[in-house]
């Protein structure tokens, strides 16, 4: 880990910390207009487990709520990184048709399980048409890993934050070519939108701080490795929230005026019932006149024997 990626996570800890809550109160206010919306982390569809039963259970949770969208968080399959093309094309196509049952648009963000034939163990060619990103941004991109949308004058961004290392494995990381879109989204954004960031592998995280420390540093797979770059980007602009997903739990901090939430997991533990204490769920957020409310909504599955 850098000296200076080590630095900004202090500098993180100083400005003051409040993790692993359940609700909250609301964030700052500005710009006008009240909707609600779902954040869906680490669904991990599976046929074992009743996988594909407990996600189908969270959308009709979701449908009730009645959001005016949904974004989903990354690591929507399990798993595309060391699996063959046919598991991986079953996983995806389970995926998007549970997701014909949402009433309302749903946005995907990618994480690292969508990544496929990665590891070396898959067995895929590099070569192949599908092989890494290609695969989701083929089926849930529309032709790339980052995307943004607008609503009521709030401006969304769903942000790759999965970086590939030579020897095919994963790190957290945004590439140069992802800060280079990122840029050029934000050129076609008025500078006084509030805006939502949405990332799988999290910007920042202070309960990975409390378990691994500054001094031994944490593992380059857990936490984004060029965040200093990354916020550096939303100098001059009203970055509210951060929404992030990844670790299967939920925490929240704030580095000035920015709420980063780590949102737990549709699955919890991979369908196997609580994850370090945090059921399967996901986040609500509830925008009124500008301020935001959120909660992690249990929505009462589970898991079997």
């Amino acid at each position: 880990m850098t000296r200076r990626f080590t630095g900004i996570i202090k500098a993180i800890l100083l400005a003051g910390i409040i993790t692993s809550i359940i609700t909250t109160g609301p964030l700052l206010g500005g710009k006008t207009g009240s909707f609600r919306f779902v954040f869906m982390a680490d669904i991990h569809v599976m046929p074992e487990l009743r996988g594909a039963e407990g996600f189908a259970a969270a959308i009709s949770a979701v449908n009730k709520l009645d959001p005016d969208f949904v974004i989903t968080g990354g690591d929507l399959i399990y798993d595309a990184l060391e699996t063959s093309y046919e598991r991986a094309d079953l996983l995806y196509d389970m995926y998007q048709e549970l997701c014909e049952a949402f009433e309302m648009p749903v946005h995907h963000t990618i994480g690292n399980h969508e990544i496929f034939g990665l590891y070396p163990g898959s067995g895929i060619d590099p070569a192949h048409p599908e092989f890494g990103r290609k695969m989701f941004a083929k089926r849930l991109g529309r032709g790339s890993t980052n995307s943004s949308f607008d609503f009521e004058g709030w401006h969304f961004i769903l942000l790759d934050t999965i970086g590939l290392t030579g020897n095919r494995s994963y790190y957290g990381h945004v590439s140069p070519g992802s800060l280079e879109w990122l840029a050029r989204d934000l050129e076609k954004t008025p500078s006084d939108s509030p805006i939502v960031l949405c990332v799988h592998i999290p910007l920042v995280s202070p309960s990975l701080q409390v378990d691994y420390g500054l001094a031994e540093g944490v593992p380059h797979n857990l936490m984004v490795t060029n965040t200093p770059e990354v916020l550096a980007a939303f100098e001059g602009r009203d970055l509210r929230l951060v929404l992030q997903g990844h670790l299967h739990i939920v925490e929240q901090a704030q580095v000035k005026g920015t709420k980063f939430v780590t949102g737990g997991a549709v699955s919890a533990a991979w369908w196997k019932g609580p994850y370090k204490g945090f059921p399967e769920g996901f986040v609500v957020i509830d925008v009124k006149d500008g301020a935001i409310d959120y909660h992690y909504e249990d929505y009462g599955w589970q898991a079997g024997e």
